[in-house]
């Protein structure tokens, strides 16, 4: 039973990957790891330090920094001295920033609403209470 369960899993992660790509296909103006950074902060609804932001995505510091500079360049972020700390800045999100991933996840809760209308009302609802059931299995899994 164990192997059975195991390539059911492995099976859906590339699946979970593959839809979710062609949901998100349309939003996409920066790179693979700028996109990241601004969804990370986007999702912590707080200024952060670079060190947060780096153990947060596992990344270097050095390749953060780059990748902030271009964010900031490009008005996605903002930079300021932290109070608490001389040595650090505060990274945030600019109204740009904030913007770029509302109207990402807009268009991905769209494209996603798309996809289910071509479900029956019934496979809505076996769709439904498998995603809910996984989710409540692999919560449990972890604990």
């Amino acid at each position: 039973m164990i192997k059975e369960i195991s390539q059911e899993y492995l099976a859906l992660i590339p699946t979970i990957f593959a839809s979710f790509r062609e949901l998100n296909k349309e939003s996409e103006e920066l790179t693979h790891m700028q996109n990241h950074v601004i969804e990370f902060m986007y999702m912590q609804q707080k200024p952060l330090n670079l060190k947060d932001i780096s153990s947060g995505l596992n990344i270097a510091k050095q390749q953060l920094s780059n990748i902030i500079g271009d964010l900031e360049f490009g008005g996605y972020l903002d930079k300021v001295p932290d109070t608490r700390d001389k040595r650090a800045v505060l990274v945030s999100l600019t109204p740009k920033g904030k913007e770029i991933e509302d109207s990402k996840w807009t268009d991905i809760y769209r494209n996603f609403s798309n996809n289910l209308a071509k479900l029956s009302d019934e496979e809505q609802i076996d769709f439904k209470f498998a995603l809910h059931k996984v989710n409540i299995l692999l919560k449990k899994m972890e604990g």
